[in-house]
Parts: C-alpha cells; sequence; structure tokens
C-alpha cells in the first residue's frame, strides 16, 4: 500500500525534469569579483589610477558564455545581460582593483580617461562555462584565460600578463547561481593574480 505514493513521488520528479528540458532559453548570469570580507581588504596601493579599457574578445566561438545540456535533451544557453562580456569582464576587474585599494574606473569604447596612472587592456582569449546534467548530478565547468596589457603613463613601460585559471562543481538540483558561482570563483583567481604578481613603485605597475 505504500507503493502508490512512492511512484506519485517519482513522477512529480520525472515530470519536473521533463518540464526543464532545454528551448534554447537564454540564462543570465551576472559576473562579479568574489570579494573579502571588509577587514581583510588591502591598503591603498600607493593611490594608484587604473583606467580599464573594454575587453576585446578573443575567443574562438565568440557571443555567450557557454551551455547547460539537459538530461531529458535540449540545451539552453549561458550568456551576460546585454550580451557584452568584454564591458562585464572589464567592470568585474575594476570592481577587484578597488577592493585590494587600487582606483580603477572602466572606460568604454569611444572615450578617454583622464589623471590615470595605468591604463589597463585586455583581451578575453577563453571564457566559458558549462553545465550538463545526467541523472541526479548537474557538472558544471568553468575555464577563463585572459591576455592584460598594462601601460604606464608616465614613461610609456608596459607590463604584459596571462591570466587564467579552472573550476568545476557538482550539484544536485541545478540552479543558474552554481554556474555563476563557479565563473566568477575562477574569474577572481585571475583578478588576484594580476595583484599578486605585480607591484607599485611611484605610481609605476612593475612585475615582481
Amino acid at each position: 500500500m505504500k507503493i502508490r505514493p512512492v511512484l506519485m513521488a517519482w513522477g512529480i520528479v520525472w515530470l519536473a525534469m521533463v518540464g526543464c528540458a532545454g528551448k534554447g532559453d537564454i540564462i543570465p548570469l551576472q559576473l562579479q569579483p568574489v570579494l573579502e570580507a571588509p577587514e581583510k581588504m588591502a591598503k591603498p596601493a600607493g593611490g594608484l589610477r587604473v583606467a580599464v579599457n573594454v575587453f576585446e574578445d578573443g575567443r574562438k566561438h565568440k557571443g555567450g558564455l557557454g551551455t547547460r545540456t539537459h538530461f531529458w535533451g535540449g540545451v539552453s544557453y549561458f550568456d551576460v545581460p546585454g550580451g557584452n562580456p568584454g564591458e562585464v569582464v572589464a567592470q568585474a576587474l575594476a570592481t577587484c582593483l578597488e577592493s585590494k585599494g587600487w582606483q580603477a574606473d572602466v572606460v568604454k569604447p569611444g572615450t578617454t580617461s583622464s589623471g590615470a596612472d595605468v591604463t589597463l587592456s585586455g583581451t578575453m582569449q577563453d571564457l566559458a562555462v558549462s553545465a550538463k546534467s545526467g541523472f541526479g548530478f548537474t557538472k558544471i565547468t568553468s575555464k577563463a584565460k585572459l591576455g592584460i596589457q598594462a601601460l604606464n603613463v608616465a614613461d610609456g613601460s608596459q607590463v604584459r600578463m596571462t591570466l587564467g585559471g579552472s573550476g568545476s562543481d557538482s550539484v544536485f538540483w541545478f540552479d543558474p547561481e552554481d554556474a555563476q558561482e563557479v565563473l566568477n570563483d575562477v574569474l577572481t583567481q585571475s583578478f588576484d593574480k594580476l595583484v599578486q604578481d605585480t607591484k607599485v613603485e611611484n605610481k609605476l605597475l612593475r612585475l615582481k
């Protein structure tokens, strides 16, 4: 007599999973760095003023951030609101630098920045997140590779770096925030490397 409720419960779960089959939907992801607690934030980095240009999209597959493959068939697509990941990544980098004690602003195409000590330009060589659902789980993977060029305004010297990382997670019930969290963790790792591997000398950015 107890079998029927169990079968009904599984039937509800099955219908819910079928209903989640992808139909080409766009899943928006908010890209933002994972910031440290206020008491752990760095002290001002010598008052360095940084202008961050919108990142160029140098990926082989431009547009969007990746896909979610559903267990019962179909695919949904990850993207940033507005569909311009280069601008969103630049803003995320500026936010991260500010949390480290730098004064950072994003410079949009067609505009100029005055008073900056350093101008940062970047290329997204790779930036993606994917989620693939199986029976009772969804595997999430993410990777990033960013080419960075820092121009010291005072003397014209440059610093070039390649930042990147990867991450993964597995969840039972998938939520878009799960993919967002994995991708933001990877971006934060990349941004942190920029700060860790450089130093500020007389308002000039140098490699350590």
